[in-house]
């Protein structure tokens, strides 16, 4: 099973995007392969600009998506890398913005609770905190 980001599933939606057409594909060929999909974190994200939220969720998985749900084991590391992330700021002299959600700690420690690949387009933070996940990005 494939875990997508937020970043990869707003591209998929958004024909204006220049990812858009290179996020499409991934879907398909994850879908195509082991599967693909996403945890309630990216369909929350995801799903801030969309004008009929109701109906967002069963959009994701006619295009193949699988829903699942955030795992538990997900917790702990989650909020093991995110601290390790505030102490490295801290010790930059600087302080952890409100668009640096712990959603992204989230992404990861699920992908890697679960042996997941990752496609994203923000690779920085899940490399940096979670170096076993396999990431697919452009």
């Amino acid at each position: 099973m494939t875990l997508f980001d937020t970043s990869v599933v707003i591209d998929a939606r958004d024909p204006n995007s220049p990812f858009h057409e290179w996020a499409k594909q991934q879907i398909a060929k994850a879908v195509a392969a082991d599967g693909a999909a996403v945890n309630t974190v990216v369909i929350s994200e995801a799903s801030v600009r969309v004008e009929k939220r109701e109906h967002f969720a069963r959009h994701l998985e006619e295009i193949g998506l699988t829903l699942l749900p955030l795992p538990v084991v997900a917790a702990l590391p989650a909020a093991r890398s995110y601290a390790v992330y505030l102490d490295r700021l801290k010790a930059e002299g600087k302080t952890a913005k409100s668009k640096v959600p712990l959603g992204d700690f989230l992404i990861g420690a699920h992908a890697e609770a679960h042996g997941m690949k990752l496609v994203t387009r923000d690779p920085s933070r899940v490399s940096a905190y979670f170096p076993q996940v396999e990431l697919i990005q452009p």
